[in-house]
């Protein structure tokens, strides 16, 4: 279908769009297609259009890009919106991790869970609600990719309350199983895994590298003995080292039997005890990315493609770090994918509740998707339900306006001391009450 249209909505983005529109031009099926970037901010539309505009000319694509503030014609007639936005960008996100360090809670990415991940699904919920019912007017056969965090909430929400088909991309587990690979000297293609559990917050229940259980490699390398080093000594370590991105992980597998499926970053928001103090985080040698490393991320983007279009800088087209184009490539009728989706559980892990949005690996063609089983054991599933229950109360408290189903969620986070549960959500509600209009002042 070579006149397929993709609609790309945060198509400004300087961190983002680089990649997804390379990897379009890459994939040789979707040659043809017609993408259209979306995005509020007309400076870095223009900005990304025209670096999109370039790499087509470098590859010889047949592609077509164009840009638009409007999202009906964004939408309109579109086989696949791929969406990654954040209502109240940097601004917002600023109330999301200071509030809560206010309050005794050091968060390390304050996007998916705690209070941070609260705050931003209050917020994006609805947003994605009002998109989902857009595309069911201009484009009800297409596809939403939700490449935007919390991943699991916002792709739960257009699949609860719309028709509109959705799947949620995440390169966490794929960048987790790969990290392991090559640790063992080997690269993805050589690992076979099970993984269970839901975005941010993966397990790798079996994991074999090159024939071999990774636990088995992993003992023999002498785990238990890096485990007893301290941070600094343990990130320089000659052996270990590109595995201290997932020291938590790592010590808990010992005591959960499978292996983590995501970095430390992630995953210690999910759980209590890492982040209650700046001592804490500090003592398990966690990194916190600030929001003012993130302005200056963004700054340095936005720099590197106007260097790129000014010819100061070699125009190379970027890897991205989701497939975004073998999905829609996939999906659209081409060659099969396959990958970890975050979908509505349709049983794949029966322990948890269904419909719920979990991620698992899956199999993605022109039918669809096919989630492939993955049963998660007790001692996971006591670390996942939980969030499960909590991010189905985010989607009722965002779209009701309702600030006692948020105070439940926010009061029985593991991260959050009772105590704080209610002085913490007024001063997070406060701070981004202009992006609430559903929570009364």
């Amino acid at each position: 279908m070579a006149n397929r249209k993709i609609a790309l909505v945060g198509g400004g983005s300087y961190s983002w769009t680089p990649g997804v529109a390379a990897g379009i031009l890459n994939c040789a099926y979707l040659d043809g297609s017609q993408v259209m970037l979306y995005d509020l901010d007309p400076e870095a539309l223009n900005l990304t259009t025209a670096l999109a505009q370039r790499y087509r000319e470098q590859a010889g694509s047949r592609t077509a890009f164009a840009q638009t503030t409007c999202r009906e014609e964004a939408l309109d007639g579109a086989d696949y919106v791929v969406v990654t936005i954040s209502t109240g960008g940097l601004d917002a996100m600023q109330v999301d991790l200071e509030v809560p360090e206010q309050h005794g809670v050091f968060q390390t990415v304050g996007d998916t869970v705690g209070p941070g991940g609260l705050s931003r699904a209050l917020r994006n919920v609805p947003v994605f609600l009002d998109l989902a019912r857009a595309m069911e007017r201009h484009c009800p056969k297409a596809w939403m990719l939700n490449c935007s965090n919390p991943l699991s909430a916002l792709t739960r929400v257009v699949g609860r309350e719309t028709g509109i088909r959705v799947v949620g991309l995440c390169h966490g587990v794929r960048s987790q199983v790969r990290a392991f690979a090559r640790f063992c000297g080997l690269d993805l293609a050589d690992c076979a895994y099970t993984n269970t559990g839901i975005d941010h917050c993966a397990w790798l229940t079996e994991l074999v590298i090159g024939g071999r259980p990774a636990v088995e490699l992993l003992a023999e390398k002498d785990l238990e003995e890096w485990l007893r080093l301290p941070p600094a000594q343990a990130a320089a370590d000659p052996v270990f080292g590109s595995l201290y991105p997932s020291r938590c992980g790592l010590w808990l597998s010992r005591q959960l039997g499978a292996l983590p499926g995501i970095g430390d970053r992630h995953l210690v928001e999910f759980l209590p005890g890492f982040l209650d103090s700046a001592q804490r985080v500090e003592e398990w040698g966690l990194k916190r990315t600030s929001i003012a490393e993130r302005r200056q991320n963004r700054l340095r983007a936005r720099a590197r493609i106007e260097d790129q279009l000014s010819g100061r800088e070699e125009l190379r087209l970027p890897e991205g770090s989701d497939d975004v184009a073998g999905w829609i490539g996939a999906l659209d009728g081409g060659p099969s994918v396959e990958d970890n989706l975050n979908v509505a559980n349709l049983g794949q892990i029966p322990q948890l509740p269904e419909g719920a949005v979990v991620e698992t690996r899956g199999l993605l063609d022109a039918t669809g998707f096919r989630p492939l089983a993955s049963p998660m054991p007790k001692e996971l599933e006591a670390i996942v339900r939980p969030h499960v229950l909590r991010q189905e109360l985010s989607v009722e408290a965002a779209l009701e306006g309702s600030f006692a189903k948020a105070l439940a969620l926010l009061s029985t986070d593991p991260l959050v001391r009772p105590e704080c549960a209610r002085p913490l959500l007024e001063d997070l509600l406060a701070g981004t009450r202009q992006w609430l209009p559903q929570f009364k002042p």
